[in-house]
């Protein structure tokens, strides 16, 4: 059976009769949720996102209810050839048999009930936009027309859909309006509880200012006040009929046409203005009552029966009993045996009877009570007259009459027993569904992924057998999917050795999965947009609930939420783990990359006169000879400080060395590289070179500056201006080469992984070697996650993090714009061809672009992204 949702008094109630006689066929039955496991409806006008519905190449014959499948899907199913049967179902050209209740019969007789109460203006409320709303909103003006009474289009009501919150709006906006019907005919029982709600809110009171009738006989209904009169259309009953249907096209027989149910019930109660308490009268092809010569049978009928777990035929057994209990009451005027009584109590409880069951049963005893001493005494006026002596009946004699009514009232506290056993026992199933509910969502929150999948978190005394089964993409067609059962769990042979199976949704869920004795239901694993797979539990559903939001769905909506979850924590574990490993591999490449420049620094020192060592954490500097000896002193003479050297630099220079020397005690990893005048011991200035580097503590802060002072040769004279240079404080944020590599292929591998993230690559050649303040103004540009690395002499490359192609060009004219005319800045093409791509294959594209000045061409890049 495919469904939209399979709990709720509606779809539950169809399940029920179903579920019946298939199974006393002995077959398998497997109730199919096509609608996500999160959502909160009993009755859909529009469908929403709807999933793949497994098993429909499994099944030996499928009932489709209402819009559980989609038109296009419907037809398809149809041309499979599966034997199919449909229940309330409105696919054009659609040729199998469909099943309905009696909607036009069922209006027929409320609209009559209201007509006799007096009601002239009746409106009607409700939402169109489902096939059966539709089709009752069309017999209720006939059913008008047919008394004479004309409906206009002010009087009808209507509603967003078919639940309590719209027909609350439209009950306020009404009352503000000024009612101008005194009756109304709800198309459902929860849109008539929502305007009961809301004339109640606007201080009108009903029936006496409007009265109100339902359709659907739900709990809901019977629990407000006033208490709601409703039709009761007998969903179980047309869910045996449509089981019954597909049983005979899986036989093999042509089952053509459409199937309507000729039987419905009146189900009277306060708010239609009836003052005798609650009452059932049978409607037959829209007549209600007609005679009904068995008051007992036809109020069983409608308040017994209409839950899975109750066998078929059990009500006539029941029938059965009580007749028998009660013509020994009326024969003997004696109290029943207790083990009658009892065995009567129990076999009402077993039925589960419904709300106001008790209520509409006693007038029905009595009723039978009185059909018996009539049948009693005809058949003894009968034998009588054959035999010219009347038997002696105790009951039948005048004085016997409290006897009777004494017995039978011990009757009448047997069904008591009977039907508060039921009420008792929903209370507790109710009370257990929260202690069971909360240990879920408990055990969900604290499982990790091997729990979640095993089904550790379900609780073992609600389910027969539950089995999970995931989605994973098929490696044989690109953007199909099958499924992997990961968990099985209960009595099912076979069940465990299918755990890590992979088939498709056709197959799934495969007998060995299902509960040969019970209903098995398939439940979507989802929430929101999340779509993980399907849950399998083997139980009974509950058909008294209004809100369709039953423990399945709370299950199957919870764990989707848990997988989520785990998945979202797994990725965040590899992230980290994935960024420690960059970090270390970065940490490992600035290491190798200052030692290389330690060494570097330390070969050039050795090979000039100045040197000089800066222990930072003593403050002391030794100068050596040669250094002396550039400035025309001795080493003796000099002082063991840095202000040895700052107090001998020209004025104009002395803030450009201090701002240098400090971004390096700051941290900078730029070599010191700076160019000043000093003054000799003659008082004369030179222009000298000073580069240094700094060597860093375990602590990664820096322990001394290791340099050399060169004198610079200027033909024009010792005064000239030193020459800028791009490292000479200018804050530029470059790394090296190694590094710039390793962080482009992690954007490259990021990109493959994750869905929506894009990394692009710019070029920037300058006419000539840039100076500090073009680097200052292009870094100024760059985000925090952007880095950059030079290549060439006038070319500089940078790698912005998380952009697609179009925030790369847009930035490439901005730069252009900021760093002028004659700078050429361009993206360069980062789409992976069919062998891969690597952050060696970005360079030389990059490098193609500084050396032509201009874009690679487009065929030669594949596509970008």
């Amino acid at each position: 059976m495919l469904l939209p949702v399979v709990g709720g008094y509606y779809f539950g109630r169809i399940l029920a009769g179903m579920t019946r006689v298939l199974r006393t066929e002995g077959h398998r039955v497997v109730a199919v949720q096509t609608y996500p496991a999160d959502l909160d409806r009993d009755e859909f006008p529009v469908a929403p996102f709807r999933r793949a519905a497994p098993g429909v190449g499994a099944f030996d014959g499928l009932v489709v209810v209402t819009s559980a499948l989609a038109d296009a899907d419907l037809r398809r199913l149809e041309a499979s050839g599966v034997p199919m049967v449909g229940l309330g179902v409105a696919a054009e050209d659609l040729a199998v048999p469909v099943v309905s209740p009696d909607n036009v019969g069922g209006v027929r007789a409320a609209v009559d009930h209201l007509v006799d109460h007096g009601h002239r203006r009746i409106g009607f409320l409700g939402s169109t936009g489902q096939s059966d709303i539709a089709e009752r909103y069309d017999a209720f003006r006939d059913a008008l027309a047919q008394h004479g009474l004309e409906h206009g289009p002010e009087h009808f009501y209507r509603t967003r859909d078919n639940q309590e919150s719209s027909a609350e709006l439209v009950a306020r906006r009404l009352a503000e309006q000024g009612l101008t019907t005194t009756a109304t005919l709800a198309a459902t029982d929860r849109n008539a509880v929502g305007f009961l709600r809301g004339l109640h809110l606007a201080g009108l009171e009903v029936p006496a200012v409007q009265a109100v009738v339902g359709f659907d006989n739900s709990d809901s209904g019977a629990r407000t006040w006033p208490r709601l009169t409703s039709i009761d259309p007998m969903h179980d009953v047309v869910g045996e009929r449509a089981a019954e249907l597909v049983l005979a096209r899986v036989r093999g027989e042509e089952v053509p046409g459409d199937h309507r149910l000729d039987v419905a019930a009146l189900v009277t109660r306060e708010s239609c203005g009836c003052a005798h308490g609650t009452r059932s009268t049978v409607v037959v092809d829209g007549t209600a009552g007609g005679g009904e010569p068995d008051p007992l049978a036809a109020v069983a009928r409608v308040v017994f029966a209409r839950t899975d777990g109750v066998r078929r035929g059990a009500t006539d057994a029941w029938l059965t009993s009580v007749r028998q209990v009660v013509e020994a009451c009326v024969v003997t005027a004696q109290h029943p045996p207790s083990s009658a009584l009892r065995t009567l109590g129990d076999r009402t409880a077993a039925l589960r009877p419904g709300a106001g069951a008790l209520e509409q049963l006693v007038p029905a005893l009595h009723a039978e009570c009185r059909r018996v001493r009539r049948n009693v005494a005809e058949r003894a006026a009968a034998q009588a007259a054959g035999t010219g002596a009347p038997p002696r009946l105790r009951g039948l004699e005048p004085g016997a009459a409290d006897e009777v009514e004494e017995a039978l009232s011990l009757v009448v506290a047997a069904l008591a027993r009977g039907c508060g056993h039921g009420d008792l026992a929903r209370a507790g199933r109710l009370e257990q569904d929260l202690v069971d509910q909360n240990a879920v969502d408990l055990e969900l929150m604290r499982s990790d992924g091997d729990a979640l999948r095993r089904l550790d978190w379900m609780p073992r005394t609600r389910t027969s057998v539950a089995a999970l089964a995931l989605w994973e993409d098929d490696p044989g067609r690109p953007g199909e999917r099958l499924l992997r059962v990961v968990g099985a769990r209960g009595p099912h042979p076979g069940g465990d050795a299918l755990v890590g199976r992979v088939m498709t949704a056709d197959q799934f869920p495969p007998t060995s999965l299902t509960d040969p004795r019970s209903l098995t239901v398939v439940v979507p694993v989802a929430f929101g947009r999340s779509d993980r797979g399907f849950l399998v539990v083997g139980g009974l559903v509950d058909t008294r609930a209004t809100s369709t939001r039953a423990r399945y769905n709370h299950w199957a909506a919870m764990l989707a939420v848990a997988l989520d979850a785990e998945e979202a924590l797994t990725a965040l574990r590899a992230q980290r783990r994935e960024l420690a490993e960059a970090a270390e591999r970065e940490r490992a490449l600035a290491v190798d990359v200052a030692a290389g420049e330690e060494r570097a620094a330390l070969v050039s020192i050795a090979s000039q006169d100045g040197t000089w060592d800066w222990d930072v954490d003593a403050g002391t500097v030794r100068y050596s000879a040669a250094w002396a000896r550039l400035l025309g002193t001795d080493r003796a003479t000099l002082g063991d400080d840095p202000h040895e050297w700052f107090s001998r630099v020209h004025p104009e220079d002395l803030q450009r060395v201090h701002a240098a020397v400090a971004a390096q005690l700051s941290g900078s990893r730029e070599p010191l590289d700076v160019e000043h005048r000093v003054r000799r011991a003659d008082g004369a200035y030179v222009r000298v070179s000073c580069r240094a580097v700094t060597v860093h503590d375990a602590g990664d802060r820096p322990a001394r500056l290791v340099g050399a002072m060169a004198r610079v040769d200027d033909p024009r004279g010792e005064d000239r201006e030193p020459r800028p240079t791009a490292r000479a404080g200018t804050g530029l944020r470059t790394v090296p080469r190694e590094l710039f590599v390793d962080r482009t292929d992690r954007a490259i591998r990021r990109r493959r992984r994750v869905a929506g993230y894009a990394w692009q690559v710019l070029a920037v050649a300058f006419p000539a070697e840039p100076g500090a303040a073009a680097l200052d103004r292009l870094q100024g540009e760059l985000g925090e996650d952007d880095c950059l690395t030079s290549l060439g002499p006038r070319g500089v490359v940078v790698l912005l993090d998380g952009q697609d192609l179009a925030a790369a060009r847009r930035l490439a004219a901005r730069l252009a714009a900021v760093l002028g005319d004659d700078v050429v800045v361009e993206p360069v093409g980062t789409g992976e061809p069919a062998g891969g791509l690597d952050a060696q294959a970005v360079l030389r594209r990059a490098g193609e672009v500084l050396r032509r000045g201009r874009p690679v061409p487009v065929a030669r890049l594949s596509v970008d992204v």
